[in-house]
């Protein structure tokens, strides 16, 4: 499985975005991964659809991301590419440590 996570820099996205109500900027993000085939797993991190995502099309996403919202490169601080072996939940470890 493949996943995306970003970070953005706030002030330049509060400079750069269209409208202002920058924080929509994540809104649009999540409109134009999912269109690619990724769900947002948690804050700025998008797992892609086994089924449907592989390496090249990770990168086509973020061409196509950068390419329609001017906003996007300039306010990007760190983009990565991550290939999952597993997706384990943590959570019950969690809840049992707290028993």
């Amino acid at each position: 499985m493949y996943a995306i996570a970003f970070d953005l820099d706030q002030d330049m996205l509060e400079q750069t975005y269209h409208v202002p109500s920058y924080q929509n900027a994540y809104g649009d993000i999540k409109k134009a991964l999912e269109a690619h085939g990724f769900t947002r797993q948690q804050g700025s991190v998008y797992f892609g659809d086994v089924s449907k995502v592989d390496a090249v099309s990770c990168v086509l996403a973020v061409m196509d991301l950068a390419k329609k919202n001017p906003w996007f490169a300039p306010s990007v601080q760190d983009i990565r590419m991550l290939r999952i072996e597993e997706n384990n939940d943590l959570m019950p470890a969690v809840r049992k440590a707290v028993e």
